[in-house]
């Protein structure tokens, strides 16, 4: 149920709507005296080896590219954040617009700050909100990779900071950052109305306009934080998308029938129902991660040596596959995406015929035992 701070906030933003006050944007903010913009990471590419789906394919290309803008650290005196998506306002009204997440977002779903009853943090505060914030393969992907560009720089500034993440999600986000060095006592939640910030720190996502990822070398940060090295003893994994309210493999219990069938000792889980710590473990083990596409992919970040095997509807290829993909093979995995020829439904849900789905584990099976 949304409270009434954000009833408030979003009449306001409708009202607004209604007669063409949508929020005035800054997209070139360092001009202003009260931002000022540390450089942080320079613009860049990398090749990720793509060697396991190219030889499943006979493609001869065996790599993909890796793109990101230079991206600098903002440091905000007197800013605005405003709702669960933390959209920064200036001191001069205007809404900063500087991350590629920012143009996927409806001007008039931008709330506006209002003054009255607005909370105040006189603290340093680091941003770690934003667009997705609540999806746990956007977080780890999109917007852990900000904070792990800057935790350096942040702590060689010596400030007694706090991280700010989104309301309702620091018992989950927490998790992950106290894995990467911060401090329970370090994570507060914004509010989902106006919060004025005395000295804010902000860094846009690590990613092109066009790219789902960000560099490689904060996937490869998390990777070394999560990751226990150990044998591949483990039973292989199929993760469930059950638990999911919308793209479903929809004969999922066949697909695991064909995945035993070639694979022999493997396990089912939902990650939603398993911890943290097990997640890692069982993760770390398996030799083996299948899974129809979605969040529960970014588990590659927690393994090492493992193939990791997308299953997605179409012909392919898919953005988000693509992605999932160079993520676990920049952590030292092995991983590709099998398509099941075969459309979706209006929510995503597919079904992936068993008898093509057999030819292609089999398939996988002698490539990675060559």
């Amino acid at each position: 149920m949304k409270s009434i701070r954000r009833r408030v906030h979003d009449l306001y933003a409708d009202l607004r709507s209604a007669v063409g006050l949508y929020p005035q944007i800054e997209s070139s903010p360092l001009s202003l005296d009260n931002v000022e913009g540390i450089p942080l990471v320079e613009s860049g590419s990398a090749e990720i080896s793509c060697e396991l789906e190219a030889r499943f394919h006979n493609r001869s290309r065996t790599f993909s590219i890796c793109r990101w803008p230079s991206v600098n650290l903002y440091r905000i005196k007197h800013a605005s954040i405003v709702g669960d998506q933390a959209n920064i306002f200036l001191p001069n009204g205007k809404w900063l617009r500087v991350c590629p997440s920012h143009e996927e977002l409806p001007i008039k779903k931008v709330r506006h700050p209002i003054t009255i009853g607005a909370d105040r943090l006189k603290t340093p505060i680091f941003h770690l909100s934003g667009k997705d914030h609540e999806n746990h393969g956007h977080f780890l992907l999109q917007h852990m990779p900000r904070w792990l560009a800057a935790v350096d720089l942040m702590r060689r500034m010596n400030l007694d900071f706090k991280i700010f993440v989104a309301k309702g999600h620091s018992k989950w986000q927490s998790r992950y950052l106290l894995k990467c060095g911060v401090r329970a006592s370090q994570i507060i939640e914004c509010s989902d109305g106006t919060t004025h910030c005395d000295d804010l720190f902000y860094v846009p996502q690590l990613r092109r306009q066009d790219a789902c990822i960000s560099r490689p070398q904060e996937y490869v940060a998390m990777r070394e934080r999560f990751h226990r090295p150990c044998p591949k003893t483990g039973p292989a994994l199929f993760l469930s998308r059950k638990d999911a309210p919308n793209r479903l493999l929809l004969n999922e219990s066949e697909a695991v029938a064909q995945f035993e069938k070639t694979f022999g000792n493997i396990r089912v889980i939902e990650l939603s129902k398993t911890p943290l710590d097990q997640q890692v473990s069982l993760i770390s083990e398996a030799p083996v991660v299948i899974s129809p596409l979605g969040q529960a992919l970014t588990v590659s970040l927690f393994a090492k040596d493992s193939v990791f095997i997308n299953l997605d509807a179409g012909v392919g290829p898919n953005p988000w596959g693509d992605a999932f993909r160079d993520v676990a093979n920049i952590c030292g995995n092995q991983a590709l995406s099998l398509h099941s020829q075969t459309a979706c439904t209006k929510d995503g849900s597919f079904i992936f015929p068993p008898e093509d789905l057999n030819q292609m584990l089999i398939k996988v099976k002698r490539l990675i035992q060559a």
